[in-house]
Order: structure tokens, then sequence, then C-alpha cells
């Protein structure tokens, strides 16, 4: 069991990282932008809108998948056992 914890930890520090970095250039590309403050809020409201979207559904699909590989393990265990 606890390789299972030690990979999902790997998998949200990566998810995480990716996180913080999509931030950090997000500000950084408003930050440094010829636009004016309304312009640049309204295209940081939606980039920010479109990072949750595509976070949430990479985070689903990443728990689907061990999900599936947490049920393939444990149906070799009971073949194993059997």
């Amino acid at each position: 069991m606890s390789d299972h914890t030690s990979t999902s930890k790997v998998i949200l520090a990566l998810l995480a990282g990716a996180t913080l970095g999509a931030v950090m250039g997000v500000g950084a590309g408003m930050l440094l932008s010829p636009n004016d403050g309304k312009t640049n809020r309204k295209k940081l409201k939606e980039k920010i809108n479109k990072l949750s979207e595509d976070i949430h559904e990479k985070t689903e699909n990443i728990i689907d998948e061990i999900q599936e590989e947490l049920e393939s393990l444990n149906d070799t265990e009971l073949t194993k056992e059997a």
C-alpha cells in the first residue's frame, strides 16, 4: 500500500508544480503586457478559468487512471490467492 501512497504523492506534487508554474507564467505575462489594466484583468480571468477547467479535467483523468490501476492490481492479487 505504501507504493501507491508514494505514487499518489508524486503525482500530486507534479500537478501542484505544473499549476504553480502556469500561474506564475500567466502573472508574468500580464505584468509585462503592453495592454491596459482592464484588458489584462479580462484576459487574466479568461486564462484562469481555462486553466482551472484544464486542471480539473486532467486531475479527473489521473484519478481514473489510478483507480483502474488499483483495480487491476487487486484483480491480480485475487487471482494469485485463488
